[in-house]
C-alpha cells in the first residue's frame, strides 16, 4: 500500500510539474508572438515583451555582469565549496576551490569600485589571500585545516561586507540545511 501511494504522489508532482512547463512555455510562445506582432506593424511592446536573455547572461552582449550577480557566483561557488569541505570530498573540494578562484579573479578584473568602495582592491586585500591559504591547507590534505582555512574564507566575505557597510549581509559557512549559507536573522 505504501509503494502504491508513494507512486501516486510521485504521478501527481510530475503532472504538476509538466504541467506548469507547459503553462510557461505557452507564455513565452505568446509574448514572443505579440513582440513579432507589434515588431511587424513598426510598433514596439514596451509592455509585456519577453527577453530570453536574464541578467545573468549580460556578459553576453559584451557587458560585464554587475556587483551583485558576481557576488551570487561567489557565494554559490563558496556554498559549494563549504559542502564538499563538509563531506570530506577531495575531488569536489578541487573544483569548486578554483571556481571561487577564478570567481574572485572575474570580479577584480571587472568591478573596480562600487558607491564609492574599492571592491578589486578589497577582494585582492580580503579574499585573494584566504583563498591562497586555502589552497595551501588543501594540499595538505589535513581536513581540520582545511575546514579552518575555509571558515578565515567566510570570515573575509563578512569584513569586507561590513567594510563596505553592507555588514546585514552575513554569509554563514553553509553546512547542515540552510539552501543558502546566509544568516538572515536581524542584526
Amino acid at each position: 500500500m505504501k509503494s502504491s501511494y508513494k507512486l501516486l504522489i510521485l504521478i501527481l508532482v510530475s503532472a504538476l510539474t509538466l504541467g506548469a512547463y507547459g503553462c510557461m512555455d505557452q507564455d513565452r510562445q505568446s509574448d514572443s508572438a505579440t513582440a513579432s506582432d507589434s515588431s511587424s506593424n513598426g510598433g514596439s511592446n514596451t509592455t509585456s515583451e519577453y527577453q530570453l536573455s536574464s541578467l545573468d547572461e549580460s556578459h553576453l552582449n559584451g557587458n560585464a555582469p554587475g556587483l551583485a550577480i558576481q557576488m551570487k557566483y561567489i557565494q554559490h561557488w563558496t556554498h559549494k565549496l563549504g559542502l564538499s569541505v563538509e563531506a570530506n570530498n577531495t575531488e569536489l573540494v578541487e573544483f569548486y576551490h578554483h571556481e571561487l578562484e577564478e570567481g574572485a579573479a572575474d570580479l577584480m578584473a571587472t568591478i573596480k569600485e562600487y558607491d564609492g568602495f574599492p571592491i578589486s582592491d578589497l577582494v585582492a586585500a580580503m579574499l585573494v589571500p584566504q583563498i591562497q591559504a586555502f589552497e595551501t591547507a588543501e594540499e595538505s590534505s589535513d581536513w581540520d585545516q582545511i575546514r579552518t582555512a575555509y571558515s578565515a574564507i567566510i570570515t573575509s566575505c563578512n569584513s569586507c561586507h561590513v567594510a563596505t557597510d553592507h555588514g546585514y549581509i552575513v554569509v554563514t559557512e553553509g553546512f547542515g540545511n540552510n539552501p543558502f549559507n546566509q544568516d538572515f536573522t536581524k542584526k
